[in-house]
């Protein structure tokens, strides 16, 4: 498994809920619906959605990772685990309610061909709902080696626009008090994080009023609509007027 994959039991609990909500988010916006989860990992997020009320399958290329989720999560069943490109999926056409896809898209080289794919096995009127890093400036050379190219705001919209209608922009962020977005704007460096042991960065936090990275719980974090300074990712649910 690559460097940027969550496993629940071995994540820190923080970066694990930081993926987690915009499952959370999704799942406001599907009930009952039959959804296709995209490059679904270890499968917590595909567990999520079914426990919601769906019925979902999730696809994922990696052997190892859909070994992990069918032996963990697929019991339910309201889940299946499928290994399979996201390029070339299989399935057919106008199949899915919805497809939901995070923190993948800006892992692809092909990115037009993954979302002709999307399109293609959404079912007319169906749901879309995507997120990726925010960027001030997009780039396909990003400092991340895990990433072919990363979008701002407005550049990821103009994308799907291509592909999808009723492009709606949200932001994801993580709760902070005052005090907290005083102490970043001051230390414009990062020093906290690359300097101070790991015990001080959450006694910082904890003074401040908050929490440190890696103990952030799903209450701590927000997806709001349109773009906010603090915005960390773009989340997008795209649809046809219909839906």
């Amino acid at each position: 498994m690559y460097d940027e994959r969550i496993i629940p039991d071995e994540t820190p609990i923080g970066i694990y809920s930081i993926h987690l909500k915009r499952y959370e988010f999704a799942a406001s916006y599907v009930k009952d619906k039959l959804i296709l989860d995209v490059a679904c990992g270890v499968g917590y997020g595909t567990r999520y959605l079914c426990d919601a009320g769906n019925q979902v399958i999730g696809v994922e290329i990696d052997a190892e990772s859909i070994a992990y989720a069918q032996n963990r999560y697929s019991q339910s069943g309201c889940t299946m685990f499928v290994r399979s490109d996201a390029m070339m999926m299989g399935f057919h056409s106008n199949q899915f309610d919805a497809v939901c896809s995070f923190e993948t898209i800006e892992h692809m080289a092909d990115v037009d061909n993954f979302l002709k794919e999307v399109a293609r096995v959404l079912k007319p009127g169906g749901l879309f709902i995507v997120s990726t890093p925010i960027v001030k400036d997009s780039n396909k050379n990003p400092d991340n080696p895990f990433h072919c190219q990363e979008w701002n705001p407005r550049d990821f919209k103009l994308l799907l626009e291509q592909y999808f209608g009723g492009v709606d922009l949200f932001s994801q962020y993580r709760r902070e008090s005052r005090l907290s977005k005083w102490m970043k704007r001051v230390d414009i460096f990062a020093l906290r994080r690359h300097i101070l042991p790991m015990v001080l960065v959450r006694k910082m936090a904890q003074i401040t009023g908050g929490r440190s990275m890696d103990r952030l719980e799903l209450s701590d974090i927000v997806i709001c609509e349109g773009i906010v300074d603090e915005a960390s990712e773009i989340v997008v649910v795209a649809s046809n007027e219909n839906y």
